[in-house]
């Protein structure tokens, strides 16, 4: 038996003592109907909820990341953010054909896949007139039109063009190619339509 009347060994379950799990306070500004409204706007423009936490909390990072883990389901938040949204969309214009171009040309150069870049440059360039719906060929035949066409006949030649050629002093004497005993058709336009 060891001093003091205790075994050396002893077992703790780890299950049978029941945690404690004390809840945190609520900072001050948990229940702020501004900042909320704020949050949501912020949502409303497309930021992420810890981004659009750090807007409204000028980059106080603990407050913008209660914010973003507490208010995104708040329903104070969502009608702000939805009311936002339903305004914006309102305010804005349709897209003119240039502004819709770039809106595209820009999806596709920030789309993570190369098929939906591809959808997204076909869906530009459709837009842009590059192309589209091919005319269908007409394979029907219209035999209204006339065949223009053009006849060449070969004749023999009036005179033999070598004659002049041996009469004329010959340029070609240090040329290992002869001419002499060939015979070249001339060729003589009869007549055609057109």
């Amino acid at each position: 038996m060891p001093p003091f009347g205790f075994d050396d060994t002893f077992t703790v379950d780890p299950w049978s003592i029941p945690i404690q799990v004390k809840e945190l306070p609520k900072p001050d500004f948990a229940d702020n109907e501004e900042l909320k409204q704020a949050f949501g706007i912020a949502l409303g423009k497309g930021l992420a909820p810890f981004d659009a936490g750090l807007e409204v909390f000028a980059g106080d990072t603990p407050k913008g990341l209660w914010a973003s883990v507490n208010w995104t389901k708040d329903p104070m938040t969502l009608a702000a953010r939805d009311a936002y949204v339903a305004a914006i969309k309102k305010q804005q214009k349709p897209l003119d054909k240039d502004e819709l171009l770039q809106e595209v040309l820009d999806a596709a150069k920030k789309a993570p896949e190369y098929k939906d870049k591809a959808s997204l440059f076909k869906l530009y360039s459709d837009i842009a007139g590059y192309t589209g719906k091919a005319e269908p060929i007409n394979s029907t035949v219209n035999n209204s039109q006339t065949n223009n066409f053009m006849k060449i006949t070969l004749v023999k030649p009036e005179t033999d063009f070598r004659e002049p050629m041996k009469n004329s002093p010959n340029l070609n004497l240090q040329s290992k190619i002869q001419n002499e005993g060939t015979a070249l058709p001339k060729l003589k336009l009869v007549g055609g339509s057109g």
